[in-house]
């Protein structure tokens, strides 16, 4: 399997480092990378978002709310992936 990429101006998560990893790119093109342990906060508010989503869809009775809150929480799902969140 491919070795994902890391995404410059957000935060990635880092097999190889095991951490969390922001890598900013100067005007001269030059990469800075910022790491943590802990996860950052776009990726915490995410999975609370995931989570109210989730306990909503629990809820709804109705299949067009549930369609529309479905679309929601795949749209969550995605931007937690590209982050390569840990497993």
């Amino acid at each position: 399997m491919g070795r994902r990429l890391l995404t410059p101006h957000r935060w990635n998560w880092s097999q190889k480092a095991e951490k969390w990893v922001y890598i900013e790119i100067n005007k001269d093109g030059k990469k800075h990378y910022h790491y943590q342990i802990d996860p950052p906060k776009e990726f915490i508010d995410l999975t609370i978002k995931m989570k109210e989503l989730n306990d909503k869809l629990l809820q709804i009775v109705d299949p067009e709310d549930n369609a529309n809150l479905f679309r929601e929480l795949m749209k969550v799902s995605k931007k937690l992936q590209k982050m390569g969140r840990p497993s």
